[in-house]
């Protein structure tokens, strides 16, 4: 069984706050974003934004880890936008299509609960980005995984496969 990770761009991926510009991109335990999203254990990696399909495309290149997503799902490339249930149905469909073994796991990062819900009403296990992951056990039906940031989520994909 082959693993799927799908990822929210604006505040999963890079962070909007005063402290941080868009680009910030810390070093987790000497390895880069990119070293952590390529060392992943995956199928294929996709990002899956309700912003612009050029605004995920220039943040991906920003980050220099453009090469390691198969496909950019966008608010204007897709018919329906989070949390919208369709809008996940559309793009497991679409990722069903490009990809020939269809018995994978499916992991969604993203900051937002509402988001969460609809991914895991689609079956995929759900991974929340947030300051307040702590949180999390007030969510144990929507949220299987929860970290302060990307860096941390990876690590731990990263590692979980070795074990």
């Amino acid at each position: 069984m082959g693993k799927i990770f799908i990822f929210d761009i604006d505040d999963t991926i890079i962070i909007h706050t005063p402290e941080y510009n868009d680009y910030y991109t810390p070093d987790a335990e000497n390895k880069t974003l990119l070293e952590l999203i390529e060392t992943l254990d995956s199928e294929a990696n996709y990002a899956y934004t309700n912003g612009t399909y050029e605004h995920g495309d220039s943040v991906l290149k920003a980050l220099n880890i453009k090469n390691s997503f198969k496909k950019i799902f966008a608010r204007d490339t897709i018919p329906h936008m989070k949390p919208s249930i369709e809008s996940f149905q559309y793009v497991h469909n679409e990722i069903i299509k490009g990809n020939y073994q269809l018995m994978n796991e499916y992991y969604f990062f993203d900051d937002l609960i509402e988001n969460l819900n609809s991914a895991k009403k689609v079956g995929w296990k759900t991974v929340w980005i947030s300051p307040n992951y702590a949180q999390h056990k007030n969510y144990m039906d929507i949220i299987d995984y929860a970290f302060p940031n990307i860096y941390q989520a990876l690590m731990y994909f990263n590692k979980k496969m070795y074990y």
